[in-house]
């Protein structure tokens, strides 16, 4: 992308001579955000210093989001702004990097606008996988090739020997930035993915706990929060919304909350960043005198060298849910009901109507040859309707769980034992 050379600045300029009006006069937005405005010698130092440092810390094409980027930069420790000052992890850096510099990289040419997610009140990012429901079916074998009248054999098809583990997952965020790490490991163990802004709405509580009801396997929602005191009050916040679902809505449901990350624990493990927490904060001494930290933002493992760790502490998560067997003994399942079903059809199979099937079937290709699935579904027979095939019977999750696990709240629980765990965990452990 190509910079813009005063293009904008000068068409401010030649429309206030032309209209006998001052610059001001002509500002749509305020001075610091209008495009026309941003255009000065000034800009373009802060834009070109921008795109130097992204450029230098995620490479050429990569996106960044705002706050791994600055994170990125908190980081590298060696820094300059363009007054010569080393860029600090401070709300001064933080406001000053994303107006100026934000505003004059883009609309001046230096990064191109989709380069950086900057979206802080998108809409919630939602990631569901629909059930697939067990059903047998048979099919006259038709794939890629058409086969001759009398290669026609009826085959046994069952849809349905999925991977379903014993529970239901879900994973919540607070940040949108979480995106690109968190839904490849959502997608791996199946589960939904919650991406809003800020604090999770009542909303979105009720439907993980619908969603899971339906299901009806034993809900898990795991975490990721910032580490100050409303980052840890979200999973509490969740788990009582989700206690109160169940004795309200979902008498069936069952839940564990999981606190992923971030703890005080990971923020010092890490070596990550922290910032001052706000003056408003009324939890901050509280808090200081618990953990001995002010707060750290999740997105400090947004940036290119600690998103792994955020990938290794989620996947660390899952582990004590998973039966790693089952992929392997629902395929095994699969391939023994396809072998007795392939047999049941053998003995049940009569002469005359296989011959209907083929007569029918070598019509139907002689009129509408290349469009198979059309044909595939016109042939499709029902296997209850005129063969008895062996009942799916896909194998169960072999889970046992640790008593070492690090859920919030847990299956076993009582309403009193979970409301104490949270009470517990909401006070810091005191």
């Amino acid at each position: 992308m190509t910079a813009l050379d005063g293009v904008l600045r000068q068409i401010l300029e030649s429309a206030c001579e032309e209209h006998k009006a001052c610059l001001s006069d002509l500002t749509v937005l305020s001075a610091l955000v209008d495009p026309y405005r941003i255009d000065t010698p000034a800009g373009h130092r802060d834009g070109a210093w921008l795109a130097e440092q992204l450029n230098k810390l995620y490479g050429s094409a990569k996106r960044a989001h705002w706050r791994g980027l600055h994170y990125a930069i908190v980081a590298d420790g060696t820094i300059r702004k363009p007054n010569g000052e080393i860029y600090l992890n401070t709300e001064e850096d933080w406001q000053w990097l994303t107006t100026a510099p934000a505003k004059a990289a883009r609309w001046l040419g230096y990064i191109r606008f989709e380069r950086i997610i900057d979206q802080r009140n998108s809409p919630p990012i939602i990631y569901h996988k629909a059930r697939v429901t067990p059903e047998a079916h048979l099919s006259i074998g038709l794939d890629i090739e058409i086969p001759d009248e009398e290669d026609i054999e009826p085959l046994p098809i069952a849809r349905g020997f999925v991977v379903r583990q014993a529970f239901y997952f879900a994973i919540f965020g607070e940040k949108s930035s979480l995106e690109d790490i968190v839904l490849p490991i959502a997608q791996q163990f199946e589960a939904d993915l919650y991406l809003p802004t800020g604090e999770i709405s009542d909303t979105l509580v009720y439907q993980i706990a619908e969603n899971a009801n339906d299901d009806g396997r034993p809900l898990v929602v795991f975490t990721l929060s910032d580490c100050d005191p409303a980052g840890r009050q979200m999973p509490v916040s969740i788990a009582r919304k989700l206690q109160a679902f169940h004795d309200s809505f979902f008498s069936d449901l069952s839940f564990e909350v999981v606190p992923v990350a971030l703890t005080p624990d990971q923020v010092m493990d890490e070596e990550l960043p922290s910032t001052p927490l706000k003056a408003t904060e009324k939890r901050a001494d509280r808090w200081r005198d618990a953990f001995g930290i002010d707060q750290t933002e999740i997105d400090a493992l947004t940036t290119p060298e600690k998103r792994h760790v955020l990938q290794r502490m989620l996947t660390q998560a899952f582990e004590p849910y998973i039966d790693t067997t089952l992929s392997r003994r629902v395929a095994d399942a699969k391939a023994e009901w396809n072998t007795a079903a392939q047999e049941a059809i053998e003995q049940q199979i009569d002469a005359e109507r296989l011959a209907r099937i083929r007569s029918d079937a070598s019509t139907k290709l002689d009129e509408m040859r290349g469009q198979l699935e059309q044909i595939n579904a016109q042939l499709d027979l029902v296997a209850g309707e005129h063969f008895t095939l062996p009942e799916i019977e896909v194998p169960e999750p072999q889970v046992e769980l640790d008593d070492t696990r690090q859920a919030l709240v847990r299956f076993e629980d009582d309403w009193v034992s979970a409301s104490q765990a949270l009470i517990k965990h909401k006070s810091y452990g005191k």
